[in-house]
């Protein structure tokens, strides 16, 4: 049987619920929920994770799955053969006091021996050296990419350059959830542009309770996702409007829930107003999910050069190369599903 095999790289929400998630829809128990029963020819069945990462002392050394469960409960899993390792530390950081770390050199032979085909970069936004530092010892492993955090990875050409030199795929960046805040707004400015209406102004605000929400209301780092964001929507458009989209505050009791609401104004026939207020409400973990198991079977399968861009302009809000929402969607399924 084909296989995939992954290594997960920052062992936090989303991690946990990637997890859980290869172990519940791998089991065959159910495919409710799931997005794409096959990519590149693949099912869950066939996504193994062979490694984990993080640079917490209470979770390096302990079980995956133990872990996982603990983090999150959406699925009771049977233990993993993988034990967490150390990752790699290059920003300062005070999440942690005495974090457990090893050299890129070190991560880089931890991956080589593991086997590992697929380094998926979950790590917290905000640590771009150390998601650098990921991405060089990946390639020095001679190990595809997945970049999931908003730092400039597959938007970085030399970087890029060298991962196709070696014809491996490096995608990213900042993923794109399968129905979160921003691909919902993209889908909505999508629908109006193609129904005739016009856009005037538009903004997005979240409210979560995440590690991530909480890491993001740094100011350098809630502008630059601020920033992606609000370009990743302006563009479904083919005109300019006025639009803000980003995290506004973290509430701890909302956990991995994330609140979002949406105001925009539009124009219709005779300059008619058409006003939309309304708030979606979804889990971050599980909004990840989907998109990151059908960017890994993608990537496990492709070999670098045009598969790279499909795959980041399908599962990223800021790739190398921006599509609308509809047009990434139609040619990623075309390349891989």
């Amino acid at each position: 049987m084909a296989e995939i095999r992954v290594a997960v790289i920052g062992v936090g929400n989303v991690g946990a619920t990637f997890v859980q998630g290869v172990d519940y829809y791998s089991s065959g128990k159910s495919t409710v929920g799931l997005w794409h029963q096959k990519v590149a020819g693949l099912k869950p069945a066939n996504v193994k994770i062979v490694a984990a990462f993080d640079i917490d002392p209470a979770k390096v050394g302990r079980n995956l799955s133990e872990v996982a469960s603990e983090i999150t409960r959406k699925n009771e899993i049977k233990r993993s053969k993988v034990d967490i390792s150390s990752g790699i530390l290059s920003d300062n950081t005070d999440k942690t006091d005495k974090p457990a770390t090893i050299s890129a050199s070190e991560f880089a032979k931890e991956l080589r021996k593991s086997g590992a085909q697929v380094a998926l970069n979950l790590i917290s936004s905000g640590m771009d050296k150390t998601s650098l530092e990921y991405a060089k010892a990946a390639l020095a492993a001679r190990v595809a990419f997945v970049n999931a955090t908003p730092a400039k990875i597959a938007s970085n050409p030399a970087v890029a350059r060298k991962f196709a030199q070696n014809k491996l795929v490096l995608a990213g960046d900042d993923l794109l959830s399968q129905f979160g805040g921003t691909a919902f707004h993209k889908g909505m400015i999508d629908f109006m542009v193609e129904r005739g209406v016009h856009v005037k102004k538009s903004y997005q605000l979240d409210v979560g309770g995440s590690a991530e929400t909480k890491n993001t209301m740094d100011e350098r780092i809630r502008m630059m996702k601020r920033s992606m964001k609000t370009g990743s929507i302006g563009m479904e458009a083919p005109y300019k409007f006025e639009s803000v989209a980003g995290t506004t505050e973290y509430t701890d009791f909302l956990g991995d829930s994330r609140n979002s609401y949406y105001w925009m104004s539009s124009e219709g026939f005779l300059g008619s107003n058409i006003v939309m207020d309304l708030t979606l409400r979804t889990s971050d973990g599980a909004n990840a999910g989907n998109v990151l198991l059908d960017v890994v079977r993608a990537t496990g399968k492709a070999r670098g050069g045009k598969a790279a861009e499909v795959i980041s302009a399908y599962g990223f809000k800021s790739p190398p190369k921006r599509y609308k929402i509809r047009e990434a969607y139609s040619n990623f399924i075309e390349m891989f599903a």
